[in-house]
């Protein structure tokens, strides 16, 4: 990694941190953070909630590339079953053997809906569908993108009190449009397992594959180990390692970031999320 890009993603968490300070504790915000993983659950945060993650994800290798962004996601919770979703590759810096290029990348807009609740101990899965439109930012940057992501999301809880997550993954990507003539189409699967070791604490294990540059991830195959660790309602940290298994496929990756939240309208519900502490049959 470097030095450079060091104290970026480090100042911006020294920044969340104070926003932190001022947030009301105690109040049940029910976050679902997007981080660490490629792979997204169907769950959504409480209605009325907002939450914003930052982080890292870095790629220094040489071959295929030297890749590293810096980037903001906001969400937004106006209905039960509707996320609102805002996207900002704040920092991105791409490097080859021969060229190296620089800039503040993409802006994606787009959201989630929650087609089906999943039931727990009921064998259909929850389902909802996510939407991405990538758009140029201002820069005269050769990292700009433009394109669109359609991705299916399936999962469902198993074990005691639903201690276990099971997520799955696919999508449709259409990218590199910002260039009419070099407009690309794609996927991208991923699947993975999310253990509830305590209420606080998520370990995370994925294995995802993708032909096009997706995620802030070069194009590939990887498997990724990582955990996420509620530190209270309103704030959490996330972090783990992605590595290459294709030929074709950057070698490792360390990804680290921060999620907070606040709610920002009252909710007349309590949430049913499945969880190591919760005891109802009935789940997200």
């Amino acid at each position: 990694m470097r030095a450079s890009f060091v104290n970026i993603p480090t100042l911006l968490g020294i920044v969340l941190l104070l926003l932190v300070d001022r947030l009301s504790y105690g109040q049940s915000l029910d976050l679902n953070p997007t981080r660490p993983t490629v792979a997204n659950s169907t769950g959504i945060q409480g209605k009325g909630v907002l939450q914003v993650e930052v982080g890292e994800d870095s790629y220094p290798q040489v071959f295929p590339s030297d890749q590293e962004t810096t980037a903001l996601a906001v969400f937004y919770v106006p209905f039960e079953r509707l996320r609102i979703d805002f996207g900002w590759s704040a920092f991105n810096t791409e490097a080859t053997r021969s060229d190296s290029h620089r800039g503040v990348g993409t802006i994606q807009v787009g959201g989630k809906v929650l087609l089906r609740k999943e039931v727990y101990r009921r064998s259909f899965p929850g389902v909802g569908l996510q939407y991405e439109a990538t758009l140029p930012t201002a820069s005269d940057s050769q990292l700009q993108d433009k394109g669109q992501q359609l991705i299916l999301l399936l999962n469902h809880h198993y074990g005691r009190h639903g201690m276990l997550d099971v997520i799955a993954n696919g999508s449709l990507v259409q990218s590199g449009c910002a260039d009419q003539s070099r407009c690309r189409y794609g996927g991208q699967q991923s699947a993975a397992l999310s253990l509830h070791v305590r209420e606080s604490t998520r370990l995370y294990a994925e294995v995802f594959g993708q032909n096009n540059a997706q995620s802030n991830t070069p194009p590939g195959t990887y498997a990724f180990g990582g955990f996420y660790h509620k530190i209270n309602d309103s704030f959490g940290i996330d972090g783990g390692m992605r590595f290459g298994l294709s030929s074709h496929s950057a070698s490792f990756g360390p990804t680290l970031g921060v999620v907070f939240g606040k709610r920002l309208q009252a909710s007349g519900a309590q949430s049913d999320e499945p969880g190591v502490v919760q005891s109802s049959d009935r789940r997200r």
